[in-house]
């Protein structure tokens, strides 16, 4: 994969997938050439672009998968966008970008029959967001707005944008065709949603400057509910931000910070621009991941997403009492040191650590070059991707592949 991590693991009870990467990033390929057959469980997380993008791409391919686990959070941002109030001037401005003087703001209002239970209103509205937040201004409204002709809108705005910079026909001519099948609205999102991810990773990585992270959420939300209008089963976790010990039903797994949120459909409330933008920011924030572990009678492994495991309450530690492989807090990064410290191992040299970022992105935790066995899926010696395979034997686990982590 390009970026982000994912992590296979195989029980006797079926194979699990945690989290997938970025979009794009060749996870559908790399399981066949495994030969992985059907996944029991996708899980993803955090809502961020690095673990959710290729969650979707498997999603977008249709393999074969029982049903997705995925963050409520994710949930959260499109109910959002199903009920905007229409306040375009204020995002605009939540985005520090002018706001025009005369303009017609698209009203989701408008939108056949109810805005708020329409399929694909909440995608569409974020779509129109997500581009302003990407080219500094909206589409023109097209009328009659449905979300199809919404998707289409941005896609131009998009396309038009590009053909600045030395031309698109290609892309003019798809985007013909597409405005002659608008009845598959769904589809459309899920290009729509691409479209405006790629274009969001353009924006530039600023230190106080929360657009990028945000424009990059809506358009994760807007590939999503695409996604979700086809024959998937997804079930959604909420966060509690406290110990949860309980497996989750039928599965060898527990979430230690979430429970599954109840089924049915939720009631759209309207929102502002502030609680859109809050809810796209909140995806990638830190903090945000839910914490799954596996235990057998024998060994274990535990997916610590980005959290400091404040849950465990103050005090308290995560007993270790198995051979566990453990993926690193913040990915092995300094954003979470205080979590290594609630993870307490009866017997660290058993433990296996892995970490997933590139050392010059992000500074490695001094708390993980401590770890007696650690591995990453970037190699430190010459910063590319690998692949680490681990075995258990009966006593312990087994490396059949994959340098260790010497953190430069």
């Amino acid at each position: 994969m390009r970026r982000g991590d994912a992590f296979l693991l195989r029980t006797g009870r079926g194979a699990y997938l945690f989290d997938g990467g970025c979009l794009d990033s060749a996870l559908p390929g790399m399981l066949r050439e495994r030969l992985v057959g059907k996944l029991r469980s996708v899980v993803c997380t955090s809502a961020s672009p690095e673990r959710l993008g290729g969650v979707l791409d498997l999603m977008d391919e249709g393999y074969p998968v029982g049903e997705y686990w995925l963050p409520e959070s994710l949930l959260d941002l499109i109910l959002a966008g199903r009920g905007f109030d229409g306040g375009f001037p204020d995002w605009l401005v939540r985005c520090s970008l002018p706001v025009p003087a005369e303009a017609a703001f698209p009203i989701p209002s408008t939108l056949p029959p109810v805005a708020g239970d329409m399929p694909l209103t909440g995608a569409a509205t974020l779509a129109l967001l997500c581009a302003a937040a990407c080219l500094g201004e909206l589409p023109p409204a097209p009328r009659p707005m449905t979300p199809a002709s919404a998707f289409l809108a941005v896609m131009k705005q998009l396309l038009d944008d590009k053909s600045g910079e030395g031309g698109d026909r290609l892309g003019g001519l798809l985007l013909a065709t597409l405005d002659r099948r608008r009845e598959d609205a769904a589809d459309l999102a899920v290009l729509c949603g691409r479209m405006l991810a790629a274009e969001a990773e353009k924006l530039p990585v600023a230190g106080r400057d929360p657009r990028r992270d945000v424009a990059r959420g809506l358009a994760l939300a807007v590939l999503a509910e695409g996604l979700m209008a086809r024959d998937v089963t997804i079930r959604f976790f909420r966060q509690t931000n406290r110990l949860e010990n309980r497996f989750i039903p039928l599965h060898p797994l527990m979430c230690l910070n979430g429970l599954p949120a109840p089924g049915g459909k939720r009631k759209v409330l309207p929102a502002s621009a502030g609680t859109v933008f809050r809810a796209a920011r909140a995806l990638s924030g830190a903090g945000a991941g839910l914490v799954f572990r596996y235990g057998s009678g024998r060994c274990g492994a535990l997916f610590c997403s980005d959290s400091t495991m404040a849950f465990l309450g103050r005090g308290n530690v995560l007993p270790v009492d198995r051979p566990t492989v453990i993926s690193a807090p913040q990915l092995g990064g300094v954003g979470n040191d205080e979590a290594y410290a609630r993870i307490a191992s009866r017997d660290p040299h058993s433990d296996v650590w892995v970490r997933s970022h590139l050392s010059f992105g992000r500074k490695v935790s001094e708390e993980f070059r401590s770890l007696p066995v650690k591995y990453c899926l970037r190699n430190c010696a010459d910063r590319t991707v690998q692949e680490v395979l681990l075995t258990f034997s009966g006593k312990g686990w087994e490396k059949r592949s994959g340098a260790d982590c010497s953190c430069p």
